[in-house]
């Protein structure tokens, strides 16, 4: 597991390891999570990488602002930990 706590190096960074899997927050300082994400799908190198959507917000428009920036799914905060682990094992199985 990797964490990457500046979005402008996520990038370089997630091309360089090729993660199975991708947990991404939407409300990032420089570039948020939306914009993230479609610059990871806009890679051939991310483009079957299942990108989770993290967040506190529960609306139907940043659920719909996801799924348009190629998001897989979309987790809201808070969580359990038994709630996070199935989620990434539905992805990566």
């Amino acid at each position: 597991m990797t964490a990457i706590d500046d979005p402008v190096q996520a990038v370089p960074t997630i091309f360089r390891i090729k993660p199975d899997l991708i947990l991404l927050d939407i409300t990032m300082p420089k570039i948020n999570g939306y914009k993230l994400c479609g610059l990871l799908r806009d890679s051939k190198n991310c483009d079957r990488i299942p990108i989770i959507m993290v967040t506190g917000n529960t609306g139907f428009i940043d659920k719909a602002r996801a799924k348009i920036a190629g998001a897989t799914d979309y987790f809201t905060k808070p969580f359990t930990q038994q709630g996070l682990m199935q989620i990434v094992e539905k992805y990566l199985q």
